[in-house]
């Protein structure tokens, strides 16, 4: 704030509290800033604590991942070794040694133990066959509604409706004479 705004302030609360109740005033606003300005500083404390907890950790974990991952050096032994097992291997097994390249292997002799080969099944032969036309539609029979069952005389009339069905009943022809 400027000193400007600070005096126009100033100038309301005198107004407004009086000469005698500006200074208590102000030792309660001054005690409240303090109490504010000390809880936002303990809140910081707090976030930087678990921030340098968490940094902690995270350095802890990502030291046992690179301690878990090998390195170029490392890899690079490894295939070495893979290499040189693999041509001890080849060797006591007295085979002929492998073409230099793709082109070179044309001429060269199957390796003993090797996949079979065999011709691709031929395709059964293709015979014409002519389309059969649709058969032609019958014509659609009269259909007709069931009749209703006829009562025989030792039979009970059938239920009239109570008025409870979501329909209305027809009205009935009244004769008045």
């Amino acid at each position: 704030m400027s000193f400007s705004e600070t005096l126009i302030i100033l100038l309301v609360a005198m107004l407004v509290l009086g000469p005698r109740r500006l200074p208590e005033a102000a030792r309660k606003i001054g005690h409240w800033m303090g109490v504010v300005r000390r809880a936002g500083d303990e809140f910081k404390r707090q976030l930087m604590t678990m921030d340098q907890g968490v940094e902690s950790r995270l350095n802890a974990a990502t030291g046992d991942l690179e301690n878990l991952v090998p390195t170029d050096e490392e890899l690079g032994a490894e295939i070495d070794r893979a290499v040189t097992e693999a041509e001890q291997t080849y060797d006591s097994q007295n085979l002929p040694p492998p073409a230099a390249s793709p082109d070179d292997a044309w001429g060269a002799a199957p390796i003993p133990g090797g996949l079979p080969h065999e011709a691709p099944p031929t395709p059964p032969p293709v015979t014409e066959t002519k389309p059969t036309p649709p058969p032609e539609p019958k014509p659609a029979a009269k259909q007709q509604a069931p009749a209703a069952p006829k009562r025989r005389a030792d039979q009970p009339p059938a239920p009239r409706s109570l008025g409870l069905s979501p329909t209305p009943p027809e009205p009935k022809e009244t004769r008045r004479g």
